[in-house]
């Protein structure tokens, strides 16, 4: 039924998805790391958010990128499949991506990249209920509502990264030219959505099982604060925390909210606390996290939400010239 009433709604408002390992899926992030490693990079990501709501919220995401060092370009593709409430609503997003690498000066680099992508949205409100399918017996036929609504777009979207050795900061913009969403006859705007990301890898070299120096060394061990905020529409929300890598073992902890601004009285903008674990081997991640619900939906019993993250770099032959390396959002050497 609350569907029904939102189909009926000349104007909506809707949120982009969210990734709390949102440094792992790059390309997703931000067009502009097309191509960042240097070399073939395929990504798996998934997400199930809230699962003991029975909601549904299901997210999955395949990328792929390369990088030509002879025009320095970055391409990379990105796929992203969504249900929400059993497949009620579901989406299809597939972006082409286009980087170009800058040498700013001996130190800094930056990287420009645009995408542009097909979204095709589904509503399939046919397994819904109306008031005429019960009696006083209960349900007695589901007959009344047999349809649904689709709706597909262009979608452009921009962004762009600058980095040294060990700092990086990026910004994107995703929906530039707002394409209309609606299901039905009108206009319902997708609300472009900024974002700006940024981090320091601290590297180490172990020396002895008690002293840690700041030296170059073919294992990693580092720790790498980082920060993402995004703002779309009226909404607003800032992730801040750390990850570390100490050889094969990667674990990370973040917050995600912002306490300083409330957008009631009684409502503190406190939204997850995230853990992430996982292990690397040579070319190969794989992560997982979970988010702790923190905010007042905790009363309810989300079970969190889980994210897993497969990250393989094909490692092509060495480059005849030096390329620097982008700190992030890289488990791996490259």
């Amino acid at each position: 039924m609350i569907i029904l009433v939102l189909i009926n709604v000349i104007r909506t408002n809707a949120q982009d998805i969210q990734f709390s390992q949102f440094y792992s899926a790059a390309l997703y992030q931000n067009p502009a790391f097309a191509g960042s490693s240097h070399h073939h990079r395929g990504t798996f990501h998934q997400r199930l958010q809230w699962p003991a709501l029975d909601a549904k919220y299901v997210t999955s995401m395949l990328s792929y990128d390369t990088y030509n060092s002879k025009y320095n370009s970055g391409f990379g593709i990105v796929a992203l499949k969504d249900w929400q409430g059993a497949s009620t609503i579901n989406s299809m997003d597939v972006g082409l991506q286009y980087a170009y690498e800058l040498y700013l000066n001996r130190t800094i680099s930056f990287r420009p990249g645009i995408q542009l992508s097909y979204v095709s949205r589904n509503l399939n409100y046919a397994g819904l209920t109306v008031p005429e399918d019960y009696t006083n017996n209960g349900l007695v036929g589901t007959a009344a509502l047999q349809d649904r609504a689709r709706i597909q777009y262009v979608d452009v979207s921009a962004g762009g990264i600058a980095y040294t050795g060990n700092f990086w900061f990026g910004f994107s913009v995703h929906h530039i030219n707002r394409p209309n969403q609606s299901f039905i006859k009108g206009v319902s705007r997708l609300p472009a959505k900024v974002a700006f990301t940024g981090g320091y890898k601290i590297s180490f070299k172990e020396t002895n099982f008690h002293h840690l120096e700041y030296l170059d060394h073919d294992r990693e061990y580092s720790i790498t604060p980082t920060f993402h905020y995004k703002f779309q529409g009226e909404s607003d929300q800032l992730d801040l925390g750390l990850y570390g890598i100490y050889d094969f073992a990667v674990v990370g902890l973040w917050y995600r909210g912002i306490p300083v601004k409330n957008y009631d009285r009684k409502f503190v903008n406190h939204e997850s606390m995230i853990a992430l674990i996982g292990w690397k081997y040579e070319s190969l991640t794989i992560t997982y996290s979970y988010d702790f619900t923190v905010s007042r939906l905790v009363k309810s019993r989300t079970a969190g939400s889980h994210e897993l993250n497969v990250t393989y770099i094909y490692k092509k032959k060495k480059h005849r010239k030096i390329i620097k390396r982008l700190p992030c959002p890289n488990f791996n050497h490259h």
